[in-house]
């Protein structure tokens, strides 16, 4: 492969419109950059709910939003004005691979396999599909053709202290003791992922609770139902988070936390991020398989059921085997109070 070696302070753009998880697993591309090139300047383009958390990436210098550059051909010229010399498509789209070609960005990179990726110009060999290889290793694999090498894998987000203040006084007023550990559970995923069940949350919730730990449940206003589920099933006094925190404090909730323990979405790889113990919850259906989205680093920290085969299922829905019941409870729990003396710092 050609490598195109770049002046020290080329203008990037990063592109990942899809989901909170993806992004974050992105970031590290950034880092790799700035290791290398320290003067280039280094934008991102997300979506517009991703943003606030993006700005706080010590990597990443500008933040574009999808929803603010206007249909293609504002887009294009808003591309064409900014100068950007390189472009990674870190999650490949038809419209922004046409757009990225149309605003006349030198080199554009993406991966081949695609009708449409005749529109980059350095192609990587890089098929997502048929892996064993981490979403993480995925995107950095794609600064291959400008010869940058990978390097220790970093989350670099720096969060304010006036936020983390904000939400210590918050978990103050909801009943949380700063000198127990805090156990957050995140029983959704919208969408992303096959759930845990909320009974079996619930029974955790109470199980940790019966040892004097400090609960916390998280989600968003569409899994009300579902935290009430796991509220019911506690029976017994959880710090209620869901619907009351904006994706900065939750953020900072994470980092406050001693173990988050969630399904294959955003907030278990947010929590990573901000270097707290996790304990991930994953299906064995191949596209939602740990070793390309678990949580990245941790393999210590990943429940998948045993003994099923996930060959006919989809990734939406375990309908012949409801493997996920077969992660118990009480595995659940060890792993917990196994990381309860360790923190990431």
């Amino acid at each position: 492969m050609r490598v195109v070696h770049l002046k020290s302070n080329a203008k990037i753009l990063l592109i990942r419109t899809d989901r909170l998880g993806d992004v974050i697993l992105s970031t590290p591309v950034a880092s790799a950059i700035k290791r290398v090139l320290p003067e280039s300047h280094v934008t991102f383009l997300a979506r517009r709910y991703t943003r606030d958390l993006l700005v706080h990436h010590h990597d990443i210098d500008d933040v574009l939003v999808e929803e603010d550059l206007g249909d293609g051909k504002t887009a294009i010229k808003k591309l064409s004005e900014s100068k950007f010399d390189v472009c990674i498509a870190l999650h490949p789209e038809q419209k922004w691979a046409w757009r990225t070609y149309r605003a006349g960005i030198p080199i554009r990179i993406g991966t081949v396999y695609r009708a449409f990726s005749v529109f980059y110009n350095h192609r990587v060999f890089e098929h997502r599909k048929h892996t064993n290889r981490h979403e993480v290793e995925h995107n950095l694999n794609l600064l291959k053709p400008l010869g940058i090498p990978f390097g220790k894998v970093t989350f670099r987000f720096e969060l304010p202290e006036t936020l983390r203040e904000k939400t210590r006084l918050l978990l103050k007023k909801k009943g949380w003791n700063r000198a127990q550990p805090l156990i957050v559970l995140h029983p959704g995923s919208g969408g992303s992922a096959v759930n845990w069940p909320a009974a079996s949350f619930g029974q955790l919730a109470k199980e940790l609770r019966d040892r004097n730990l400090t609960v916390a449940v998280t989600g968003v206003a569409s899994e009300r139902e579902l935290v009430d589920s796991v509220v019911r099933t506690a029976g017994t006094e959880l710090l209620r988070l869901d619907n009351a925190l904006n994706l900065l404090e939750l953020a900072a909730v994470l980092e406050q936390a001693s173990v988050v323990v969630a399904n294959s979405t955003g907030p278990l790889h947010l929590a990573v991020a901000m270097g707290t113990e996790v304990v991930g919850l994953y299906c064995p259906v191949p596209p939602c398989h740990p070793e390309r989205w678990g949580p990245y680093g941790r393999p210590d920290s990943v429940l998948v059921p045993q003994q099923v085969s996930c060959k006919t299922c989809g990734s939406k829905k375990c309908a012949k085997t409801h493997c996920m019941e077969r992660i118990s409870v009480k595995a659940v729990l060890e792993k917990i109070l196994e990381k309860l003396p360790k923190r990431i710092t």
